[in-house]
């Protein structure tokens, strides 16, 4: 079951990281990291995707401050 308030985690390509990363400027090795066994990652798993350590994520939130499309990223780990 997902939780309703989870936001959108998405597994990018290489090339989609990549692209995105370089046009915030932002480094793979300078992100902030997240679990292989965080609750989203083995849901991504049980949707059929393969995620391995140093995948990258792409989390897509709703923020009443931010507003819409907040997006952050997260390395995979073990």
């Amino acid at each position: 079951m997902a939780w309703f308030k989870q936001p959108k985690h998405v597994l990018l390509t290489s090339a989609q990281a990549k692209k995105e990363l370089s046009s915030l400027d932002l480094e793979i090795d300078r992100l902030p990291l997240i679990s292989i066994s965080d609750a989203a990652i083995k849901q991504l798993a049980q949707d059929g995707k393969q995620i391995l350590p140093g995948d990258i994520i792409r989390i897509e939130r709703k923020s009443k401050a931010a507003g819409e499309g907040y997006t952050y990223y997260r390395k995979v780990v073990v």
